[in-house]
């Protein structure tokens, strides 16, 4: 007993020996956590995914067996989509109608090419549906660096999909991810309560005279990495004084007060794949931070990944425009205390949890010397390490995975509870 539950997501992926694979996102990993709850009240999971075969063994871990996947059309990227806009429309319409015909509840995430379809043949069958909003396509085109005629067509699509999402949700229930996190908000978790770590005894940084960075995600555009490794080159080459840190007005980063001079050193290790890599490693060539930037590659394995996180002494995220990254989370469970600028969702998590990237001014963009400033105030005030991985570690406890699927579904169960949840 309990609900069908079919989900409609842009997300692409691929099939590979029986089994398929998401190509770079992690959402269907969280709606597996449904079919663990007590009661079992989500009997079962269809997942409406773009599909296409794989060519060569997947990096990425594969989906539950326990999810049926339906396989829509595939495309390449918003532009593919768009271009092959009727073609799409033909042959998703009839996959799409089957699938939610069998359902009791449909889950629509956006934005999303499917999702104005989606919404559509849910109401038609007279099935509810959810809107999960991820995020904000608009603000991801705003925050990339296209400009021009480029810019202001991705800009004009990404307000579209935002609008189909809306539509979408018009009738039925709506989340918005990352907003009301200390309520009842959903930021698609994966952290399993046993991961989380208590380092408020530990030393940072854990190596005297050396502090150890992470950054975690898609190696992509738009995410804020060039500033990031130009921090690393402008704090290499930073003369810091012990004590404390502030910045110069033109946003270089420097440290003054009293105490003894010595070179800061600092070391950056990303984890994660994806299309800027090449550009990346050029201009890490370029600025001569090649022996301080260590690549992980994309780490499938979740206790793999854990441990290169917990081997640093802070997460830096600089991206200008984000929904909630679950790579926050992840960081914080394992004892990191979070320098990032807070866009979207990040904008409600205030100075007691996070070190603010353009901290006077939250509008900064994610320039080098705002990134290097926010690294310098962490190593001025150990003590505010302590604050921030408590609060961390809080904010975590209560947005473990099996915790959001547990609020999840008390929210479908309140809002239709004539649906039969067993």
């Amino acid at each position: 007993m309990g609900i069908r539950l079919v989900i409609v997501d842009d997300n692409p992926h691929v099939s590979w020996e029986g089994q398929v694979y998401p190509v770079n996102a992690t959402f269907q990993h969280f709606a597996a956590a449904l079919l663990d709850l007590p009661g079992s009240p989500v009997a079962s999971i269809t997942s409406c995914v773009p599909l296409r075969e794989a060519t060569t063994t997947p990096g990425t871990r594969p989906l539950d067996p326990r999810i049926v996947v339906v396989g829509t059309a595939p495309f390449e990227g918003i532009a593919g989509y768009l271009g092959h806009l009727p073609t799409m429309f033909r042959a998703n319409r009839p996959i799409l109608r089957g699938a939610i015909a069998q359902a009791d509840l449909v889950w629509i995430k956006v934005p999303a090419s499917n999702a104005g379809l989606a919404a559509a043949l849910a109401r038609t069958a007279g099935v509810p549906r959810f809107g999960y909003v991820a995020g904000s396509a608009a603000e991801v085109a705003t925050g990339q660096t296209r400009g021009g005629i480029g810019g202001l067509g991705a800009r004009l699509v990404g307000t579209g999909y935002d609008v189909v999402g809306r539509l979408a949700s018009m009738g039925g229930d709506r989340v918005i991810v990352g907003r009301d996190l200390d309520g009842a908000g959903i930021v698609t978790s994966l952290v399993e309560p046993d991961e989380i770590l208590d380092r408020d005894g530990d030393p940072w940084p854990a190596t005297p005279g050396r502090l150890e960075l992470v950054w975690a995600g898609r190696l992509a555009d738009g995410k804020g990495l060039d500033g990031l490794l130009a921090a690393i080159a402008l704090l290499s080459g930073t003369t810091t004084i012990d004590g404390g840190a502030q910045a110069t007005a033109g946003g270089s980063a420097q440290a003054t007060a009293g105490g003894s001079v010595r070179r800061l050193d600092v070391r950056l290790t990303l984890i994660g794949a994806g299309p800027a890599r090449e550009r990346l490693a050029d201009l890490v060539a370029t600025i001569g931070i090649a022996d301080r930037v260590a690549w992980t590659g994309y780490l499938a394995d979740r206790p793999s990944y854990l441990a290169a996180l917990r081997g640093a002494d802070a997460f830096v995220f600089p991206s200008p425009a984000e929904g909630f990254p679950k790579v926050i989370l992840d960081a914080m469970a394992v004892g990191l205390p979070v320098v990032a600028r807070p866009s979207g969702s990040l904008a409600q998590l205030g100075p007691d949890r996070l070190e603010r990237i353009g901290a006077d001014d939250p509008a900064v963009i994610a320039n080098p010397g705002a990134v290097a400033d926010a690294i310098l105030r962490l190593i001025a005030s150990p003590e505010r390490v302590t604050s921030l991985r408590a609060a961390g570690r809080a904010l975590v406890a209560a947005h473990t995975r099996p915790a959001e699927a547990t609020r999840l579904v008390g929210r479908w169960q309140a809002r239709w509870p004539e649906l039969p949840w067993g």
